[in-house]
């Protein structure tokens, strides 16, 4: 009986989309805090970008699997099951320090809505850079390049100038941080795309059809209350 009850709950779309949530999660907040990226926030700030990206790759990733499979009306069960599964993890990592999912919704959906805007109004690699700017708020990838070219240029000009030399090594410091920053778009361009192939093989264990004929339930169950 626990074999099959275990089959029946490892079917559940329910048990699924929560598990791929927080695995999402957890990757993306396990890619972030590399070094490479620069982003120098304390853990519980990358967390919650983390949790926020995370959904966002759960609802464009079931977009894709869904194509030409599922109607939007066939696909209301996951969006509610979604939701729900990112409530709880969102009030179980932040609700102890005053952060509740139900008084934030609305700014985590723009949050969730402008990184859907980015990876629609732009081809990669830009719409990756565009979103990984709203995930960090840093400045623009073309927007560090040409600071680092007028802090090269500038160094250029205090390199001979012994009245100057004191700020040389904060300069050649600063080139350096600026050429990492600008660098780490091109780790996101890489990470991203990652994240989306793999909340997309975690999504895969769902049964579409499961997914259909409960959104069918929801609706007729909506329909009910409105009589």
């Amino acid at each position: 009986m626990k074999l099959f009850s275990r089959n029946k709950e490892t079917s559940d779309p329910a048990v699924i989309i929560q598990n791929s949530l927080t695995a999402v999660a957890n990757r993306i907040s396990d890619s972030l805090e590399d070094d490479g990226y620069h982003w120098n926030k304390p853990w519980g700030v990358k967390r919650f970008e983390s949790l926020v990206l995370a959904k966002f790759m759960m609802d464009y990733s079931f977009n894709g699997i869904a194509e030409d499979k599922l109607k939007d009306d066939e696909k209301i069960a996951f969006v509610i099951l979604c939701s729900s599964s990112f409530s709880k993890l969102f009030n179980d990592e932040f609700s102890e320090i005053g952060l509740n999912f139900e008084d934030m919704q609305e700014e985590l959906q723009q949050k969730i809505d402008a990184y859907f805007d980015a990876r629609r109004e732009s081809k990669p690699p830009q719409c990756w850079h565009n979103i990984y700017q709203l995930v960090t708020r840093s400045k623009s990838k073309e927007e560090l390049e040409d600071d680092l070219k007028k802090k090269t240029a500038g160094l250029e000009l205090i390199k001979g100038n012994e009245n100057f030399s004191g700020i040389v090594p904060q300069y050649e410091s600063q080139i350096r941080m600026l050429k990492e920053k600008a660098g780490a778009f091109g780790s996101a361009e890489m990470m991203l795309p990652h994240m989306v192939r793999f909340t997309k093989d975690k999504l895969r264990a769902i049964n579409l059809k499961k997914v259909k004929a409960l959104s069918k339930k929801l609706a007729k169950k909506d329909k009910g209350k409105k009589k």
